[in-house]
């Protein structure tokens, strides 16, 4: 499985006040708990980092996940983004970036196509936050490459993680969300994302909404009313909602359940559960602090 997108320096606050360094991203998190889930699995991360000892030091950590980076280019000049986080006291969390021109911004300009369409992967996994972060000219370099990889085969994987402030406005993401939606195999859409972007507030109005787009399976997170997805034959599983036993860290909820989804449907898995798998490691990353959990809690 090859995964697009960015890794990012993360910075937290501790209870003794003190920042706690780690490494995270949407697309990076989706990776590691897929490889966490799968072990056996061959998760390839395709992403741009700098020269600086952060990025040195982020791809050793990569390694130690077991995350493949041989696709992996390396900018002459810009460093990785950095982001810190804080959360209230029911773990909701509020971010702040400092990312724009990091070295992932750069992927498209640096990626070798040639050296990615001469591998082969049974899914392409990307985000919103992925296509959010490139210009629109690199935007369609990257709507090229996953052209180039669904020919030979990859299925491609969408999930929006729409975040307002990244795009210009609701239109000029709509416009981007369509194009990989159109490209898509397998979404993994919020609820709440299709309501912020495009009024779309019950799921029927989603998988109405979907028939326009020739995607096989559909997995859409409804927040309280669980999880409901839908085969190509248009059958569908249902997963209630059950709470965490607590909650302090809904960091990378979203992102371990993609991970994990996508590990159990490459096992061999059914969708019914593997929503089932999914949601189990959603719960436990919720119960601690950070995006990536200590690997003692797996």
């Amino acid at each position: 499985m090859l995964i697009i997108g960015e890794c990012m320096l993360e910075l937290r606050t501790d209870n003794n006040n003190c920042l706690v360094k780690s490494f995270a991203g949407d697309t990076y998190n989706t990776a590691v708990y897929a490889k966490r889930y799968f072990p056996e699995a061959n998760i390839q991360y395709l992403s741009s980092v700098g020269k600086d000892g952060f990025s040195e030091e982020m791809l050793k950590v990569w390694k130690s996940e077991g995350i493949d980076s041989d696709f992996v280019k390396i900018s002459e000049d810009k460093p990785i983004g950095i982001y810190s986080i804080t959360t209230d006291d029911e773990g909701e969390r509020s971010f702040s970036y400092w990312r724009d021109g990091s070295a992932a911004t750069q992927l498209m300009q640096l990626v070798d196509v040639k050296q990615l369409t001469e591998s082969s992967f049974d899914f392409v996994y990307l985000s919103g936050i992925t296509l959010a972060i490139f210009s629109d000219e690199d935007k369609k370099k990257l709507m090229s490459l996953i052209d180039l990889l669904k020919s030979k085969g990859a299925k491609i994987v969408f999930d929006p993680n729409y975040r307002p402030r990244m795009w210009n406005s609701k239109e000029h993401a709509i416009h981007w969300l369509e194009e990989i939606y159109s490209r898509s195999d397998l979404v993994l859409p919020g609820l709440e994302d299709h309501s912020d972007l495009l009024d779309q507030n019950d799921r029927e109005s989603v998988i109405s909404y979907m028939k326009k787009f020739n995607v096989n399976e559909q997995v859409i997170k409804c927040g309280k009313d669980g999880v409901y997805a839908y085969d190509e034959a248009n059958k569908e599983y249902h997963l209630p909602f059950t709470p965490a036993a607590k909650q302090i860290d809904s960091t990378a909820a979203g992102d371990s359940f993609a991970g994990t989804y996508l590990a159990a449907r490459l096992k061999g898995e059914g969708i019914q559960d593997a929503l089932v798998s999914a949601a189990r490691i959603a719960s436990i990353v919720v119960q601690h602090h950070g995006a990536i959990v200590d690997k003692k809690h797996f």
